[in-house]
């Protein structure tokens, strides 16, 4: 490059100065042509000239040179930067493929027989909600087509009455199943089936009774097996709630006892107290209720009402039965939740032979407090404590559920 210079500046320099001469020279040849022919012969300058000619030639040659190298040597460079990126993206990419190759492989997902289906968010998403829920299980269908769930009940309950001048005083203690099957999306199906314990105890509350002396009486056996079955008619979206239609039937399995009953003696004017334990209404009853549940977050209020008719039996014809219950309830985390509800009935009059019995209606009302704790999937324990607010309610009725809903469906073919 520097050699190209120094023959560039003597190739312009010595065109200079020939330049400068040939000038002269005609400058001279103008005024004194004799002298200019002495000083410089003509073939040697038309020899000069050539040479002159040839050497800015070569210089035009050099310049063009210089000026290509010049421009192309960014293109150069742009291809020698584009073919190292080329190499270092094939470097990349082979250093990445033997990262994969030798990367241990992913987990894999959970699989369906831990009760997550591969995939399927949605119905994990469904299966939460449905654990959430199972304290307003007997307010709305938590079931799809398949599901199974079998809840096992014990209770306990104590009452005391007094028929004057007597005290009866009730002890019953229950122990039942309750399996709830979805038929199809929407149509739950549950039978409940109870067994019962009963003991009756008799005593006087007047010293003038006391010769009728302290009487006790116990039973044990099979209740009324009852069942009902829930359509969810509408499903909770805005201001609409939750709805429920329900079918109920509850039959007379159960053995029924008179209770405390007073027959005639064998000698006149004198009375045997009966004390005779029961375990069932003795009655046929057929009704149907509808529940609303709606959620106004963080609590859900529950409703429903109802009506059963209990079918008569001989001569006589129990008043039939509207049962009602209002509660709340809300979750204190994802796997406890607290619930309470009023629950009553309004009984009418009992007839015999088609009158009516005065004094045969009753009201009862009761409050119920319930907590619902997951303590593993499907698995739920749920005690409870209810009090009665009425004469005619049961003094004091405590117990435990204990759902367990089945991780496998079980379809009816013949539901669709």
């Amino acid at each position: 490059m520097i050699k190209k210079c120094i023959v560039f500046i003597c190739g312009a320099f010595l065109l200079a100065l020939v330049d400068s001469g040939v000038s002269y020279a005609r400058t001279k040849a103008g005024a004194t042509k004799s002298a200019v022919e002495d000083t410089v012969p003509r073939s040697e300058y038309e020899k000069l000239k050539q040479e002159v000619e040839a050497l800015k030639a070569q210089v035009q040659i050099l310049i063009e040179n210089e000026t290509w190298e010049r421009e192309s040597l960014p293109q150069a460079q742009a291809q020698k930067t584009q073919e190292a990126a080329a190499e270092t993206s094939e470097q990349g990419e082979k250093t990445a493929t033997a990262q994969a190759e030798t990367a241990p492989a992913a987990p894999k997902k959970v699989s369906p027989e831990m009760g997550l289906k591969e995939g399927d968010r949605e119905k994990e998403a469904e299966e939460a909600k449905i654990e959430l829920d199972q304290f307003l299980r007997s307010q709305k269908v938590l079931f799809k087509r398949g599901d199974l769930q079998v809840e096992f009940i014990a209770s306990y309950a104590q009452d005391t009455s007094e028929i004057s001048p007597y005290k009866l005083r009730a002890r019953a203690a229950s122990a039942g199943v309750l399996f709830r099957y979805g038929l199809i999306d929407d149509l739950e199906l549950d039978i409940s089936v109870p067994f019962n314990f009963q003991e009756l105890e008799l005593d006087t509350i007047q010293p003038f009774f006391a010769r009728e002396g302290f009487r006790r009486q116990d039973g044990s056996g099979l209740g009324d097996v009852s069942g009902s079955l829930r359509w969810g008619a509408l499903h909770e979206e805005g201001l609409v709630p939750e709805t429920t239609l329900s079918l109920n039937v509850k039959s007379n399995t159960g053995h029924e006892g008179r209770g405390l009953t007073s027959v005639l003696g064998p000698s006149v004017g004198s009375n045997l107290l009966i004390v005779d334990p029961s375990l069932g209404t003795g009655f046929w009853n057929v009704g149907g209720s509808v529940s609303l549940v709606k959620t106004v977050d963080p609590v859900v209020l529950f409703g429903s009402l109802g009506y059963n008719a209990v079918l008569e039996d001989g001569r006589i014809d129990p008043g039939d039965q509207i049962p009602y219950s209002l509660g709340m309830g809300f979750s204190l985390n994802d796997r406890v939740s607290f619930s309470t509800a009023l629950n009553g009935a309004a009984i009418l009059r009992d007839k015999i032979d088609g009158r009516e019995i005065m004094g045969s209606g009753r009201d009862i009302h009761s409050l119920n407090l319930a907590v619902t704790v997951q303590v593993a999937k499907g698995l739920f324990v749920e005690p409870f404590v209810n009090f009665g607010l009425t004469e005619e309610a049961t003094d004091f009725f405590a117990g435990v559920n204990v759902p367990y809903r089945f991780d496998r469906q079980y379809p009816l073919p013949f539901f669709r």
